[in-house]
């Protein structure tokens, strides 16, 4: 067995601990790299390439790369899939895989990963550094209503810090798991009232730990996971929900990563 793996199923679960009980602390999706770095009889624990994050996984949900396949996946820039859901084809089927999903070593529509050949059957884009607010709104509004899920990254589930790194993975940027390490990317904007589309808005419980992230689309409004991906208003106090009429995060600090 080599010490790395790409993920080949469409989702798979990281756990805090290596049990089926545990708690969802990230997902792999489709295409994602991580090198083993722990094992018992049942789990791997494992690290991503993406984020370096850290987490169990079933043995069964491993799917073994080279050394050599690892290091081309560090190396080289990888494609990703844009569409809501989109159907790769290989020699044992086809399945779907999710938006932000990497298609590693992508050729024309054709890949490989270890001895699986596959073939892309969705939308193809390649970032750019030309990100304007119409594209950081344009993927950012594509998980509207999508369902909070602790752990969760995808359009069928997802956490505050998981969507935003996807959106941000999109967008061609790469940014840490979860939102008190996101809040150490980019430059601080000291004044809200200078708060642009892209910027990333913290916020904090009564202990000043920052526990939720949101993404400002235009002038006072912040798109977040809080129960849905939904849209409030954000301003110096936090996050007022405009269903509840009530404030329901409170503000911490204010960080620009889309220069």
């Amino acid at each position: 067995m080599n010490t790395h793996g790409i993920c080949h199923l469409s989702i798979v679960p990281m756990r805090t601990e290596p049990s089926d009980k545990s708690e969802l602390c990230t997902q792999l999706i489709f295409g994602d790299a991580y090198s083993i770095i722990d094992e018992n009889e049942k789990w791997f624990k494992i690290k991503t390439a993406f984020d370096d994050y850290e987490g169990w996984i079933d043995k069964l949900q491993h799917n073994d790369i080279s050394e050599n396949n690892f290091t081309q996946y560090i190396i080289q820039p990888q494609a990703v899939c844009y569409d809501d859901v989109a159907l790769v084809e290989h020699q044992h089927g086809s399945q779907l895989i999710t938006l932000g999903a990497t298609l590693p070593f992508l050729e024309g529509r054709k890949f490989t990963i270890g001895n699986n050949k596959y073939t892309y059957e969705g939308e193809l884009y390649a970032p750019t550094s030309l990100v304007d607010d119409e594209l950081v709104k344009f993927f950012a509004l594509r998980f509207s209503h999508s369902p909070y899920l602790w752990g969760g990254k995808t359009l069928f589930g997802t956490d505050c810090s998981g969507f935003v790194q996807t959106v941000y993975k999109l967008l061609g940027y790469k940014i840490k798991r979860d939102a008190y390490q996101q809040a150490e990317h980019g430059i601080e904007v000291k004044d809200i009232n200078q708060i642009k589309t892209g910027d990333l808005v913290f916020f904090e419980n009564d202990n000043q730990r920052i526990t939720h992230v949101g993404m400002v689309l235009e002038e006072n409004k912040i798109i977040h996971a809080h129960g849905e991906v939904r849209i409030d208003v954000v301003d110096e106090k936090g996050i007022f929900n405009l269903t509840k009429k009530k404030y329901s995060h409170k503000f911490s600090k204010i960080r620009r990563i889309i220069s």
